[in-house]
């Protein structure tokens, strides 16, 4: 397995002095990479952050869940209070019901400890994607900027090459009119229209 390059310092520090949005959630981010599409590091970042993201939709759903769950528990608990024995016993319902509750609030409190070290992660990993694509852009904008000066300069020296080759044509023009004028006031209108029509189109 090859090396993994590092990403440029300098970019990882201005993303982790920023609150960046979650770029696998902007369409403008990924029509950044329409052209070439996306490089290996920026898709196996991507995949990191998607998964974050789906982990922590399932995460929420689950304390939604537990929440709705524990309401539906505690209002239970509050209208069979009336089951408590004279000495103070309750129900098995009642005592189902608590345990239940327990297990709901050990359950929510490792899902609130998990969503925290998942927020991290995916800072982390958001940051990370963030640097990669400023590397890449920037080295994408430095190469377009090397070609444009490359076509730049071919048009600068093929302008000249063209100016040369218009001086060229005219000068060449400029020669035929002559010698055509020095054969017609040497030799007649008649001689050069017989000479005109025997040789005219071979040498046009």
């Amino acid at each position: 397995m090859g090396k993994k390059k590092n990403t440029d310092p300098r970019f990882m520090r201005i993303a982790q002095s920023k609150d960046i949005p979650i770029l696998v959630l902007d369409q403008k981010w990924h029509h950044l990479f329409s052209a070439d599409g996306k490089p290996k590091e920026i898709q196996r970042l991507e995949k990191k952050v998607n998964k974050h993201l789906a982990r922590q939709g399932r995460l929420n759903q689950d304390m939604k869940d537990l929440k709705g769950l524990k309401d539906k528990l505690m209002k239970n608990i509050v209208v069979n209070m009336d089951e408590i024995g004279e000495e103070g016993q309750e129900t098995a319902r009642l005592q189902e019901d608590r345990r239940l509750i327990t297990e709901i609030n050990d359950r929510m409190g490792g899902s609130r400890a998990e969503m925290k070290s998942l927020e991290g992660e995916l800072k982390a990993d958001n940051e990370q994607l963030m640097a990669e694509t400023m590397e890449y852009c920037y080295g994408m904008m430095s190469r377009y900027e090397a070609e444009r000066d490359q076509i730049a300069e071919w048009i600068r020296s093929t302008r000249i090459e063209l100016k040369k080759k218009v001086i060229r044509k005219e000068s060449i023009e400029g020669k035929n009119k002559e010698m055509y004028t020095y054969l017609h006031d040497i030799f007649g209108a008649r001689m050069t229209d017989m000479f005109d029509i025997r040789y005219r189109a071979e040498y046009k």
